[in-house]
């Protein structure tokens, strides 16, 4: 899932935004935090 989002992150990333805004105002936190890490830590 992290996937699909990084793929959203590369080619849409206002409509990613959205969705990281969206579980914010549900109360759900650190998905934008846990892909960030998931992502540079997928790079090296």
């Amino acid at each position: 899932l992290s996937d699909f989002r990084y793929t959203m992150q590369k080619r849409f990333p206002s409509i990613l935004e959205v969705y990281y805004k969206s579980n914010e105002w549900s109360g759900i936190h650190g998905i934008r935090e846990n892909d960030r890490m998931t992502w540079l830590s997928s790079k090296n």
